[in-house]
């Protein structure tokens, strides 16, 4: 327990041995989600820095580990039209769902480049995204 006034003692600042990704969002990450067959990181936002015009992200890392070390490469994003609120990634591990404000969900194949196609519309805000 440290007095009060008295100097703090350094202490470890990454007590969880966190890894910061490459081009990470710039504003409050939503959700993230992992793949459950490959090193596929997924992370939605509300920022607008990736898309050129301006719509809130969701965004794809591969992740690699070297010895100690931990690597994030961006491999992927599409936007939505208002703020993304949720992911998830189905049992192949390259199929990403997303949701958010503009009550759409979109699903895309990761790896292949293919474009985000709208597979469901809802009444209100779309907040989590369950596979059954």
């Amino acid at each position: 327990m440290a007095t009060f006034g008295a100097a703090a003692v350094a202490t470890n600042q990454n007590p969880n041995k966190s890894i910061e990704v490459s081009q990470p969002p710039s504003d409050s990450v939503s959700s993230l989600c992992f793949s459950p067959k490959a090193n596929i990181l997924v992370a939605t936002s509300w920022d607008n820095q990736v898309c050129p015009i301006g719509f809130p992200q969701v965004r794809c890392w591969e992740i690699s580990r070297s010895g100690t070390g931990v690597a994030s490469v961006p491999k992927a994003s599409i936007s939505h039209d208002h703020p993304v609120l949720c992911s998830t990634l189905k049992d192949d591990g390259i199929t990403v769902f997303s949701g958010g404000c503009d009550k759409q969900v979109k699903t895309w194949p990761l790896l292949s480049g293919g474009q985000p196609v709208i597979v469901a519309m809802h009444d209100a805000p779309i907040k989590t995204i369950r596979l059954l």
